[in-house]
Parts: structure tokens; sequence; C-alpha cells
């Protein structure tokens, strides 16, 4: 006579897995409000907004760079440095204010209050990307704006080229000061991080002295910088599209680093 073996419990089902959190448009637009109110607070927002327009202004009012000039290609100094100034709007907000103001909230423990809402590190940096974004593009259009009415700075002869590599080293730059801003643990880490890239953008844009008078190998290096690659697209140095793809490569590694290793506290 064989027994009966008991019959086995049967185990309870797995839970279904929690779906990762994901922002509504509505709370995606709430979160950008917010950022938008903590930024409007940071005086240090309205300087490095306004510092590019203020060396626009005192740029053209120095005589000498009004004056076309057979050195330039017919161009005045103005007519070459607007370009220069209006990129300096992306470096400084991207790079420093963008990084800061993240690591601030995050040295402040808001962030740390923040992670345990259902906010995905997607939409907040999203977030605070679009009130940069828009800062950057009222600092641009102030820019060339001025230069144009007020000094009546030459517009380029290829303004799709130049507002292509424009916008694409622009979300080049945002995506490096994404990187700064998911891991700096403080405000002066952001600072200390985000400085260096700035400056060594504006050496290859030419800020400093023009690109055309460096070395082979060192304007060569310069084309795969962020704002070196935008100068070299303006000027026709190299292939376009290799300056655009150097660029677009920037911004796609730079979001994906910045979304991976973003940290809370």
């Amino acid at each position: 006579m064989s027994a009966t073996a008991p019959a086995t419990p049967s185990a309870p089902a797995a839970p279904a897995a929690a779906s990762a959190p994901r922002t509504t448009r509505r709370g995606l637009r709430a979160l950008t409000v917010t950022q938008g109110r903590l930024l409007l607070r940071e005086p240090a927002a309205v300087f490095w907004l306004l510092l590019p327009l203020g060396m626009v202004v005192l740029f053209g009012n120095i005589p000498a760079f009004t004056k076309d000039t057979a050195a330039l290609g017919g161009r005045s100094v103005i007519d070459v440095y607007v370009p220069t100034i209006a990129g300096m709007v992306p470096l400084f907000l991207g790079c420093v204010m963008l990084p800061t103001i993240m690591a601030t909230l995050r040295e402040k423990g808001v962030l740390r209050r923040m992670s345990v809402s259902p906010v995905p590190v997607a939409g907040m940096l999203a977030a605070l990307l679009a009130v940069v974004a828009v800062l950057i593009v009222a600092g641009v259009v102030l820019v060339v704006a001025v230069g144009r009415l007020a000094f009546h700075v030459t517009p380029p002869s290829d303004p799709g080229t130049v507002a292509a590599a424009f916008v694409l080293g622009s979300t080049a730059v945002l995506a490096l000061g994404l990187v700064v801003a998911a891991l700096a643990p403080t405000a002066s880490a952001a600072t200390g991080c985000g400085v260096p890239v700035m400056v060594v953008n504006f050496f290859f844009s030419g800020l400093y002295f023009p690109v055309a008078e460096m070395p082979p190998t060192l304007r060569g290096a310069g084309a795969y910088v962020p704002f070196g690659a935008v100068t070299a697209a303006w000027s026709g140095d190299g292939a376009l599209w290799q300056h655009l793809l150097v660029l677009a490569g920037y911004t796609v590694l730079g979001s994906l680093v910045a979304v991976r290793s973003f940290r809370w506290e």
C-alpha cells in the first residue's frame, strides 16, 4: 500500500514588479516651475546671463573694433567676436551654473528629501535642463540682437551651418554640465569641475587668441572639444559632418552618463 503524499501548498504568487516611476506632463511642468523659482533666487544666474551682453556693449563702443579690416577678411573685430561671445552664454550657464545649482540642492539635503518622492532622475534633470535652456536662448538672442541692431554686426553667410553647430554645441556643453551636476557632492566641487571645462572651451573657441594662429596639432585637437568643433564648423576648417558628429556624441554620451550616475546625496 503506497502512502499518499500530502498536497504541497502552492507558493503565493510573486507581487508584480513595481514599474519604474514616470514623469507625467503635469509633473514635469510642476518640476520645471519649481526649478525656475529656485534659479531666480540665484544672483549668479543674472550675472552669468548679462556678462556676455556687457562685453558686446563694451567692445561695440571701442571705435577700432567696429572698423572693417583686411586682416579679418573685410570684417570688424566686433563681427568676429559677437558669435564667440554668444557662445559664452551656454558655456557659463551649462558648465558652471547648472552643476552648481544641482550640487547646492544636494549639499542642502533638498535632493535627499526629493529622493523619497516618486520623482525619476530623468524628470529631475529634464526640468533643470529646460529652465537653463530657456535662459540660454534668451541670453543668445539678447547678444545677437544688440550686436546686430546697435553695432551693425554682419550676419553669417551660412546661417544654417552656424545655427546647427551652435545648437549642437550648446547641447554638448549642457550634457557635460549634467555629468558634473549628477556627481558633484558640493557647490564648490561643482564649480571646481565646471570652470576648467568652460575655460578649455573658451580657449578652443578663440576667445583668448585666434584659432587660426594655433599650431596645426593643437587646432586639430581642439576640433574634439565642443566649442572648438563649433568654431571649426563656422570657419569651414574640416568636414562639417565630422564636427556635428562630435557634438552629437558629447550630447548623447553625456546625457546617458548623467542619468546613470546621478546621486541624490
